[in-house]
């Protein structure tokens, strides 16, 4: 068994299964922003089921704040498949119809099933394009030291439009090979949407 601490939650892998574990040590996340964070995973990973690269999620438990799913031991931190750029596009561009902010697009958070798909998973820091501005205070804590710095610039009386920090995470510190995420994120997101919110 294998446990990998992402903050909010632990992802731990026993074998062929993957389970994101919303109960994390200490006292660094309110219980409120634990639970709602759990809550906006299944909630996303429901929504977006039909889609081929989300989780086989095989089951959301909602008492001990756990959501189990196939697991291949292939992140793409490690391993891209043969056409990975047209499937992150896709992924990009799915998430864009439905009008889904996700700035969390870490390789470490994509995988590769059996079949040569990509699959992408941590939705729990996502929102619809509908929530904006979120109030900033109540996600502070599980935001990184850089991260926290950045939305205290760009957050405005406390609350930020999600899509200006998912354009600085596409274009400014998310890593990808050969630079593709700012390619990809032009063709679905209008620049000129980043203009108006500088």
């Amino acid at each position: 068994m294998t446990v990998i601490d992402n903050g909010i939650f632990n992802l731990i892998i026993n074998h062929d299964t993957a389970c994101m574990d919303f109960n994390p040590g200490g006292t660094r996340y309110p219980q409120e922003l634990i639970t709602s964070s759990f809550e906006r995973e299944c909630r996303y990973l429901q929504r977006l089921r039909n889609y081929n690269w989300c989780p086989e999620v095989i089951s959301c438990d909602y008492i001990n704040r756990k959501i189990h799913f196939n697991w291949y031991h292939n992140t793409c931190e490690r391993k891209l498949s043969a056409n990975w750029k047209e499937q992150l596009e896709i992924i990009v561009r799915d998430l864009a119809e439905q009008q889904i902010y996700k700035p969390s697009f870490y390789p470490k958070f994509f995988y590769i099933d059996n079949k040569d798909n990509m699959r992408a998973y941590a939705f729990y820091s996502a929102s619809d394009q509908s929530e904006q501005p979120i109030n900033i205070e109540f996600y502070r804590p599980i935001l990184n030291p850089d991260r926290a710095i950045l939305v205290e610039q760009l957050a405005i009386d406390g609350k930020l439009d999600m899509g200006v920090l998912q354009w600085h995470a596409f274009n400014t510190y998310i890593e990808w090979p050969e630079d593709i995420l700012p390619i990809i994120y032009k063709k679905y997101f209008n620049l000129s949407y980043f203009d108006k919110k500088k």
